[in-house]
């Protein structure tokens, strides 16, 4: 869907729209424009009664059995009466936009775990404007959410605003959209997945039994009759994937690929993947991708994004892989992403805690055991940690800035801000004494967030597994608590990977190879890292200390990262305000 108009506007009188679907009031004045996507992999229906007029686009599947469901009036209107039953009873990768006709208003829904996007724009000549792509909201030189920006520099997130573009917002994960005929539109949570499940629902899914079987349906579902290009790394969550695969009959129509730095013999995991694709009967690949980090990118195009994002300093990289892929027509990529937030690798300190307040006194004990073993750290500070936690209100609290990079008009964005999902969740549930279950929330809703900037590498899309609904809320049902033991993380996907597979190991040889990587590429572009983040929109802002941020880069080419986590961040911001002011795809 590019562009949506909800609710007549003078603007509709001067600009030409063909091609649209036209939805009805009463008295036939159009209510709404919709010009469906130009992607044809991306079905859509439309319909209309005497109550109301409804457009459906992507695909619907019940949850009880993964069976596809024909959109409908049936369907569009539980939706309309009903969002939370709708999401409740329906998963997939769709948009369903509903009019009330006797009413005048107009609902919006999008896959809950945000596999469909939606932006909008409240005009002031009081039409309503709605995109799937923020680009069609604004003119080629909008203004920035300074706020949003500022919070991405200290924190590495937005925090609860949605889109760092001013005037634009995007619709929340979990949230239906209301338009009524006058007035502003709201927004409403309408996504409530349970958090806790039964005792011995629990040791089943505690011991692997059952997950495997439930992503192989949403492998299933996401890729449809299409052939997939797996990413293959050889870690717990892409063997996962490939079980899935095969189990589903698709290995002879897939193809795994494993990409990396030639220079860095470190990033090498195909030895791992290459076994893996062996032993599931898979074709494979090694692509050899010979980018540094910083490396401006060929094209002179840069992504236009809603926010800002880290792989905007793997653009040279991210190019050579999709020129690459392009040999695979036709075909989807599979990407593990996800896995590790929903089954915690690494766990949080205050799973012990959340083992307490379920009233598991010796699982509580070994799992603060098994938590101190990981970290190589005394039990009190494990304890101190997990407190610190029951106040946490970011993905990832320890990547805020210590550094003194920032000036303290920067500092003004240090506020706590929580995706509205997350506060929604955080405040109706009982998780206040459950920080390991707060950690796994704001760690799975930041990933589901991170699709809507996901670089698109091959032509017939991208899909996340694990970011499927019934996948999160699998996940979210799990206790925290038996997400690990001794040495081993996000256990019960291992163990369903290695009663499934009869693989001997489920782990990667070599891992956190970034740092090299950042150190190689900062060394190779220090002309292009300065010129950059030294003279763009942050500088101007008075938001860093320019001497100290220059001194840091030169370290950076030194392999001195103490402050790469910044360095990283200030470099996405600068690209993303550039594929807004100079060019985009």
């Amino acid at each position: 869907m590019k562009l949506a108009r909800l609710r007549p506007g003078p603007a509709e009188r001067h600009e030409p729209f063909p091609d649209a679907v036209v939805m009805r009031g009463l008295d036939g004045v159009p209510v709404a424009r919709i010009r469906p996507d130009a992607d044809s992999t991306r079905l859509h229906s439309s319909g209309q009664s005497e109550l109301l007029a409804w457009y459906i686009s992507g695909t619907l599947f019940l949850k009880e059995d993964g069976r596809e469901v024909a959109p409908g009036m049936d369907v569009a209107r539980l939706a309309l009466e009903s969002p939370e039953h709708f999401v409740e009873r329906y998963w997939g990768h769709y948009r369903v936009i509903v009019h009330d006709r006797w009413r005048g208003t107009t609902l919006v829904l999008c896959d809950p775990c945000g596999q469909c996007p939606t932006y909008y724009r409240f005009c002031r000549d009081g039409a309503v404007h709605v995109a799937a792509d923020p680009a069609a909201l604004v003119d080629d030189h909008p203004t920035f959410d300074s706020l949003a920006l500022k919070s991405f520099l200290v924190h590495g997130d937005l925090g609860g605003v949605q889109c760092a573009l001013h005037d634009v917002e995007r619709l929340p994960l979990g949230h239906a959209l209301w338009i009524p005929e006058r007035g502003a539109p709201q927004t409403r949570v309408v996504w409530w997945p349970d958090w806790r499940m039964a005792d011995q629902e629990a040791q089943n899914v505690a011991s692997g039994g059952g997950l495997l079987r439930l992503l192989r349906r949403s492998v299933e579902r996401s890729v449809g009759d299409r052939p997939a290009v797996l990413e293959l790394s050889g870690g717990v969550e892409s063997t996962s994937l490939a079980l899935a695969l095969a189990e589903s009959g698709r290995a002879d129509t897939c193809t795994a690929i494993n990409h990396r730095d030639p220079s860095s013999p470190s990033s090498d995991e195909s030895h791992h993947a290459g076994s893996v694709a062996r032993h599931v009967r898979m074709a494979f690949e090694r692509l050899d991708i010979d980018c540094a980090a910083f490396s401006p990118s060929p094209s002179s195009a840069i992504p236009r994004l809603a926010r800002p994002a880290l792989h905007l300093c793997m653009l040279a990289q991210l190019d050579a892989v999709r020129e690459r892929l392009s040999t695979y027509s036709g075909h989807r990529l599979v990407n593990g992403h996800g896995g590790d937030a929903i089954f915690l690798a690494p766990p949080p300190n205050g799973a012990f805690l959340d083992a307490v307040a379920d009233g598991q006194w010796r699982r509580a004990f070994s799992a603060w055991r098994d938590l101190a073993v990981m970290q190589r750290l005394p039990l009190w500070w494990v304890a101190q940690g997990a407190f610190a936690q029951l106040g946490q209100r970011h993905a990832n609290p320890d990547a805020a800035l210590t550094t003194g990079l920032l000036t303290p008009a920067a500092r003004i964005a240090d506020t706590p801000r929580t995706e509205p999902l997350a506060s929604a969740w955080l405040s109706r549930w009982a998780l206040r004494v459950r920080p390991g279950k707060r950690a796994q929330i704001l760690g799975i809703l930041g990933n589901l967030r991170d699709v809507e900037v996901q670089p698109s590498l091959a032509a017939a899309g991208t899909v996340f597994p694990f970011l499927t609904q019934p996948m999160v809320e699998a996940g979210l049902k799990m206790p925290t608590y038996r997400l690990f033991n001794a040495i081993h993380n996000r256990l019960p996907l291992r163990r369903a990977a290695y009663l499934a597979s009869g693989l001997p190991n489920l782990w990667r040889r070599d891992k956190g190879v970034l740092t090299g990587m950042v150190g190689a590429g900062a060394a190779a572009n220090l002309v292009h890292i300065e010129e950059v983040c030294l003279d763009g929109y942050c500088a101007a802002s008075g938001w860093i200390d320019r001497d100290a941020c220059r001194r840091a880069i030169g370290r950076m080419a030194h392999h001195h990262l103490e402050s790469m986590t910044t360095i990283r961040r200030l470099y996405a911001i600068e690209m993303f305000v550039r594929g807004w002011r100079v060019g985009a795809v």
